[in-house]
């Protein structure tokens, strides 16, 4: 009995150990998914739990900087559009409508960062920092890529909204790439994961500028600051020189029309890339090349 005692408490301490580190364990989960879990695909929470001690510290995700490309939404006129219906069937459009773009985010391995109303800010690039350009790059083909899809999905919802009496809708699409900060936003009792930065900004200023030239059900704007990476992949219309509000710096805004005919649209259902573009070809290669790895050390 003697040499048990000391057997049982070294079983019990165990035991201990190991509920707290499962304890521990699910709490870090409940945290990571609070934060992202439904708005992310199931590609990226796996990652992120994958990496959690290195992204948890006290309880919070810690800002991290890094280079990304947000993409904005917005339905154009949408007061018009909203003053007349039901408030039950205008919640009923709405859901609908972001159910189907929140799809082709995910699809596109991004994440819906926040809901705004009749819009969203969806992010490409986090909550993993990319080490490479080409990683970079492959953030921006994904997003513009969806925006294209986004669009198929907008006419295949207004074929079956116009069947049942509704008129159709348009949106508008404003996407940007560039540095930004990514954490927790918030105290204990209420946090989010939050991207903020100018490029934030600079995205949601190009979704809402020059809001009558729109030809098309879904408008979409880039900047060359996301061309730079995707150029030769889409078929652009450039738009010139663009003073947007709130900036003092003027920005070159591009439209995008669709893939180019020699660039493969699929994307592998290991999410990878069926084409990935080594090396940036631009007039300012080797100053963003520098600027963008000195973001990324």
């Amino acid at each position: 009995m003697p040499l048990a005692a000391p057997g049982l408490a070294g079983l019990l301490t165990t035991g201990t150990v190991v509920a707290y580190r499962a304890q521990q364990a699910q709490r870090q989960q409940q945290m990571v998914m609070t934060l992202l879990g439904q708005n992310t695909s199931p590609e990226i929470a796996t990652a992120l739990w994958h990496n959690r001690d290195r992204l948890l510290q006290s309880g919070k995700l810690p800002g991290q900087k890094l280079i990304a490309t947000m993409l904005f939404t917005d339905i154009r006129g949408f007061s018009t559009i909203s003053e007349p219906m039901p408030p039950e069937a205008l919640l009923e459009l709405l859901n609908e409508y972001l159910e189907a773009m929140t799809e082709e985010i995910r699809h596109y391995q991004g994440i819906v960062n926040k809901f705004t109303g009749d819009g969203l800010l969806a992010v490409f690039g986090v909550p993993m920092p990319r080490l490479t350009l080409e990683e970079v790059a492959q953030d921006a083909f994904r997003a513009v890529s969806c925006a294209l899809a986004m669009s198929d999905r907008l006419q295949q919802l207004n074929h079956h909204w116009q069947q049942t009496g509704m008129r159709p809708i348009q949106m508008r699409v404003g996407i940007f790439t560039g540095p930004v900060v990514a954490g927790s936003l918030g105290g204990k009792d209420r946090m989010e994961y939050g991207v903020i930065g100018d490029s934030v900004n600079i995205a949601s200023r190009l979704e809402g500028c020059a809001k009558d030239r729109q030809i098309s059900n879904c408008r979409i704007l880039i900047a060359y600051e996301t061309l730079q990476y995707i150029e030769g992949q889409f078929v652009v219309e450039p738009w010139g020189t663009m003073e947007l509000r709130g900036k003092q710096q003027p920005v070159d805004v591009y439209r995008v029309v669709s893939h180019a005919a020699n660039v493969a649209r699929a994307i592998a259902p290991s999410g990878e890339l069926s084409h990935k573009k080594s090396k940036l070809e631009s007039p300012l290669e080797a100053e963003t090349q520098a600027n963008s790895l000195n973001l990324l050390e």
